[in-house]
């Protein structure tokens, strides 16, 4: 009598977006400004433990950067990000192991800047 073994080969397919997933530190500057009759400058530093996880659709990342903010934006294949929420927005993953964001919303002379970099751990 004869012993069959049977497999599944199945792969599970490359996601160009496994890279970046993971645990991440953040150091974050926030500053929120308004500059009308009365006026209003905050800012503050901190360096935070987060996550990049899957988005909801195929090709976009979460990036949890502090307890109170994380930005859900679109990345390609060529690892560019886009979907910002403001045009005055930018970031960009240096390699595999950093990334770099500013983010900006507000105008009319009052706005909310966070400037992020990450490295992987």
């Amino acid at each position: 009598m004869g012993l069959l073994i049977f497999t599944n080969c199945k792969k599970e397919p490359f996601n160009y977006r496994n890279k970046f997933l993971g645990e991440w530190e953040f150091k974050v500057d926030r500053t929120e400004f308004n500059t009308d009759s009365v006026g209003y400058y905050y800012h503050d530093s901190l360096t935070f433990f987060g996550k990049i996880k899957y988005g909801t659709n195929d090709d976009e990342i979460l990036i949890e950067y502090s307890n109170d903010n994380s930005i859900m934006l679109t990345i390609d294949k060529e690892n560019i990000l886009s979907n910002f929420p403001s045009h005055y927005c930018n970031g960009e993953f240096d390699g595999n192991g950093k990334i770099h964001l500013y983010l900006r919303w507000g105008g009319l002379g009052a706005a909310v800047t966070h400037t992020v970099d990450g490295e992987k751990k």
